[in-house]
């Protein structure tokens, strides 16, 4: 098994492959990844489109830690044109919110910490802002709260 299965195994994000790795000092690895979904939907018409128009600039986004260093995932988002409506759009992604520069289950990990830790302990130990953790919080509780009254 090379060192990119590897990787992509220990990432554990379906439809998402690890093409390169680097070790940033003591405490950082970032992974290069790119999707590998063939196709994105449009937003405007709900087409199928597989025409890349372009890509986004680099975006480092934070994910779960891996083997104890902070892991950051660098990853271009494709932007489609669609051949229906002829609209060009950013594919989305199911492992990170629009706007957010973490994944969902680094979300859901701070969150989870939030509830049972102060938001400076969090924000020190995770070397974000308390800003940034208390914005996680907020959005989680307000999840939280949406799913139990759908399902009550």
């Amino acid at each position: 098994m090379n060192p990119t299965d590897i990787l992509n195994k220990l990432l554990g994000i379906p439809k998402l492959h690890v093409i390169r790795s680097d070790f940033v000092g003591e405490d950082q690895i970032n992974l290069l990844v790119e999707s590998t979904l063939p196709v994105a939907s449009c937003p405007d018409c709900g087409e199928l489109s597989s025409q890349i128009h372009d890509r986004s600039s680099v975006q480092l986004i934070r994910d779960l830690p891996l083997a104890e260093r902070q892991c950051y995932l660098s990853y271009r988002a494709r932007r489609f044109i669609c051949a229906h409506c002829s609209k060009t759009f950013a594919e989305r992604v199911n492992w990170k919110r629009t706007g957010v520069s973490y994944t969902e289950r680094y979300e859901r990990h701070i969150y989870q910490r939030a509830r049972r830790e102060t938001v400076s302990q969090v924000a020190r130990d995770e070397r974000l802002s308390e800003e940034t953790v208390q914005a996680i919080f907020e959005h989680g509780a307000k999840k939280q709260s949406r799913h139990v009254v759908i399902h009550q």
